[in-house]
C-alpha cells in the first residue's frame, strides 16, 4: 500500500470570531438563526422514524469576520462569486502594529518600518495581515471606533506594492471620522479585497504561514462572513 501523502501543515490556527445571534455589527442589523425543524417535530411527524434539526441563517454580508469585495464601493467591481479562490488562500505575511494606541495613523513610516523587522518585502502573491490587537475588545461597547486606523495614503502604499489581499484585526479600516472611507476606496477601487475583524493574530508571530479565508460563494455579493485560517507550515 501506498503511504500515507506526509502533511506539511504543522499546525492550523482560527482566525475568525464567532457568530451568534444578536451580535454586534456595523451596521446594527438582525443577526439570527431561527429553527426551521426541530427535534421533537420531525419525531412526531415521521412517528419517530427519523430526528434531525435544521435552521436558517439571517446576517448581513458585513458581519464579524468577513470579506470585502470591490462590488461594495464599485458599481462594477467584482462580486464575491468572481473572486478566483488564488486571491484568498495565499501566503502570509505578518505585520506588527500591536503597539499603536486608539486613535493613532498607520502610517507609511509605520508600515516600512513593521517591513523591516519582518524581513519580507511586501509585494505580490501574499496576504498583507496587519495585527493591531484589538481583536481582544472585539464585541466590547465602542469597539469599531476604539482602534487604530489605516489612512488612504498607506492603503496606497501597498497598492503600489501589489498586494493581492489585505487582512487585519481591525473593524473599517478607516478614520472614524471619514465617514466616506476613502481607505476601502483606495483598495477596492484597485481590486484587492479586504478580510477584517481576524483574530488570534498574536499566535502568528514568528512563524511561516498560507492564509485561507473561505466565504460563500455569493453571486452578487459584495462581502460575505467567513471563515479564516492561517495554516502554519
Amino acid at each position: 500500500m501506498q503511504a500515507p501523502f506526509p502533511n506539511p501543515v504543522r499546525e492550523i490556527i482560527d482566525l475568525s470570531h464567532e457568530f451568534y445571534e444578536g451580535m454586534p455589527n456595523g451596521g446594527g442589523w438582525t443577526v439570527a438563526f431561527p429553527r426551521m425543524d426541530s427535534f421533537d417535530r420531525v419525531k412526531m411527524i415521521s412517528g419517530n422514524r427519523v430526528a434531525y434539526e435544521t435552521k436558517m441563517i439571517l446576517l448581513p454580508e458585513h458581519c464579524g469576520t468577513h470579506l470585502d469585495v470591490p462590488r461594495h464601493v464599485v458599481e462594477e467591481g467584482k462580486t464575491v462569486d468572481q473572486i478566483p479562490l488564488e486571491q484568498l488562500i495565499l501566503p502570509g505575511h505578518l505585520l506588527d502594529f500591536s503597539h499603536k494606541k486608539v486613535g493613532e495613523p498607520i502610517t507609511i513610516a509605520d508600515l516600512e518600518a513593521a517591513e523591516e523587522r519582518s524581513g519580507q518585502n511586501v509585494g505580490p502573491g501574499t496576504a498583507l495581515v496587519c495585527w493591531t490587537g484589538v481583536d481582544k475588545i472585539w464585541s466590547t461597547p465602542g469597539y469599531g471606533k476604539q482602534r487604530p486606523y489605516i489612512p488612504a495614503d498607506s492603503a496606497q502604499w501597498m497598492v503600489d506594492r501589489k498586494i493581492t489581499l489585505f487582512a487585519t484585526d481591525l473593524i473599517g479600516m478607516d478614520d472614524p471620522k471619514e465617514w466616506w472611507d476613502p481607505t476601502h476606496h483606495v483598495w477596492l477601487s484597485n481590486g484587492v479585497c479586504m478580510v477584517q475583524q481576524l483574530c488570534n493574530l498574536d499566535k502568528l508571530v514568528g512563524k511561516q504561514f498560507l492564509f485561507v479565508a473561505m466565504p460563500i460563494k455569493m453571486v452578487g455579493g459584495t462581502g460575505c462572513p467567513l471563515r479564516a485560517a492561517a495554516l502554519v507550515l
